[in-house]
């Protein structure tokens, strides 16, 4: 029997939902493949590379630092004078959220948006670790990856920073949360009455909003 011109339709009807439906788990894989494999990368260089720096700089003491500092190409520790690299931008250090299974490389001061397809980066202020308020700054992605979580966090939960300058390992604890307009930046200069702070910022509805997570020094 001759099919009429509905079924037709129903069949290309159906064939186009199986096209999409498969067109959009592959897309929800490759997403979630891509953070896994981000975060993959980001786990062992922060198991591998950046606990050796730390690791290096911790067996000489001031001395021995102030000596090689003298040879001029090469800084305290033998390591290069750029530093720690990763993906071709400068680590400052390292930050853990515990809460939300959270750990990667803190890169330097942005200076251009592609930073941010790496880790999270410094977006201002007086630097990890130092007395005053660091923003830090990470893309928020619906798979989780980089600050994709951070609506998951909570007031009096805690956030770990590990500097490169000191290899110290600070905690942090959460308690302030609240969503501002994308132009706020009111956040970036405030009293922390000589405590160290830190600002977690991403975005929200589509860059037209930020959250933003203040956490200071336990």
């Amino acid at each position: 029997m001759e099919k009429t011109f509905f079924d037709r339709f129903l069949n290309l009807l159906l064939v186009a939902l199986v096209i999409a439906v498969l067109g959009g788990i592959g897309y929800l894989g490759y997403k979630y493949y891509e953070k896994y494999k981000i975060n993959n990368d980001a786990a062992e260089f922060l198991d591998n590379e950046f606990e050796k720096y730390i690791s290096d700089r911790d067996e000489y003491d001031e001395e021995q630092a102030i000596e090689e500092q003298g040879d001029g190409e090469n800084g305290p520790r033998g390591i290069d004078a750029d530093g720690l690299t990763y993906r071709g931008y400068r680590v400052e250090g390292k930050i853990e959220m515990p809460t939300v299974n959270l750990r990667y490389p803190v890169l330097e001061q942005m200076t251009d948006a592609n930073e941010l397809e790496v880790s999270i980066a410094i977006q201002y202020g007086a630097g990890l670790n130092k007395v005053g308020n660091t923003v830090l700054i990470g893309h928020n992605y619906r798979s989780g990856l980089f600050f994709g979580s951070n609506k998951l966090m909570n007031i009096g939960d805690s956030v770990f920073i590990t500097d490169t300058a000191t290899g110290s390992r600070v905690e942090y604890k959460i308690y302030q949360k609240y969503t501002t307009e994308e132009s706020d930046t009111s956040y970036f200069n405030r009293n922390t009455e000589g405590k160290r702070e830190v600002s977690l910022v991403t975005c929200q509805s589509n860059n037209k909003y930020r959250l933003v997570i203040w956490a200071r020094e336990v």
